[in-house]
């Protein structure tokens, strides 16, 4: 039977040894509403980044919207942010309706269509999980996602996590505390 002391000693260094969510690269990846293929280092600065997709309801629309809020209250520092709409539902959600879709939000918005593969590999990296969800026969899918707006600093390192509903005045508020304190 191990010792409690050995039990504390083992799980320590699971958690030294394993990595953290603040450890993990974070990239992004897939075909911009323009049309252009995201490439190395194109998308780059502080990232803030909220996976979703176009045929959203309520959830995805609130958390853009807070999104586009708090670019507009920060003013002059907001141009240090790079703001990214991630599409979960890649089968719909073409480089042409991401277009229109993402400059209702905001001008800056870039909206990117991921092929599978990237988006697996996206949604592993930032830690967001999504799944298509059929509600039945003749009606459309729809898609569940993690709905929080993730912030990462120019290293690709992860430098928050907000909630979609929190409201663009207090997004600003906590981007503000961020970018100031880490330039």
């Amino acid at each position: 039977m191990p010792t409690r002391r050995a039990v504390l000693a083992a799980c320590l260094w699971a958690a030294v040894a394993s990595p953290s969510f603040a450890a993990d690269p974070l990239w992004l990846a897939g075909t911009r509403q323009d049309g252009a293929k995201v490439v190395a280092g194109d998308i780059g600065g502080w990232r803030l980044v909220y996976f979703g997709y176009t045929h959203c309801p309520d959830i995805c629309p609130l958390g853009l919207q807070t999104i586009g809020e708090a670019l507009d209250a920060l003013g002059p520092l907001a141009t240090k942010i790079t703001p990214v709409f991630v599409t979960v539902d890649p089968e719909r959600d073409t480089p042409d309706l991401m277009k229109n879709y993402v400059a209702f939000f905001h001008p800056r918005l870039i909206g990117l269509t991921p092929s599978e593969e990237e988006l697996r590999g996206m949604a592993k990296a930032w830690r967001v999980k999504y799944a298509r969800v059929e509600i039945g026969e003749g009606r459309p899918y729809l898609m569940d996602h993690t709905a929080t707006i993730l912030l990462a600093d120019p290293d690709g390192v992860a430098a928050g996590r907000f909630s979609h509903d929190m409201g663009g005045a207090k997004l600003a508020e906590k981007l503000r505390s961020v970018l100031e304190a880490r330039p």
